[in-house]
């Protein structure tokens, strides 16, 4: 399964939600567009809702991090974001779901 997203509605610095189910989040740094699940496995907090900084997304709910360009948890390793491939081209961002 793949979604496609227009360029223009992924702001730089903005964590948007891209897909409802599955929920997917994406975060764009200015050089390159990064997806994970948008759920924290904490405690199901909606992503989206927490913030980027450098490659870290720390969760709203109860700060639990992660690498956003890997998925992996820093806070608790093992409970990990699923990781979505990404391809971008001139004004559409590709996510596929593998």
């Amino acid at each position: 399964m793949k979604f496609t997203v227009k360029k223009q509605d992924i702001p730089i610095g903005k964590l948007v939600e891209v897909s409802v189910s599955p929920k997917i989040i994406v975060f764009n740094n200015g050089e390159q567009i990064f997806a994970v699940s948008g759920i924290c496995p904490h405690a199901k907090w909606p992503l989206e809702l927490g913030f980027v900084k450098g490659q870290t997304l720390t969760c709203g709910g109860h700060g639990w991090e992660f690498d956003i360009s890997k998925g992996n948890c820093v806070t608790n390793p093992g409970r990990d974001l699923k990781n979505y491939r990404v391809i971008e081209n001139q004004n559409e961002v590709i996510i596929f779901d593998e």
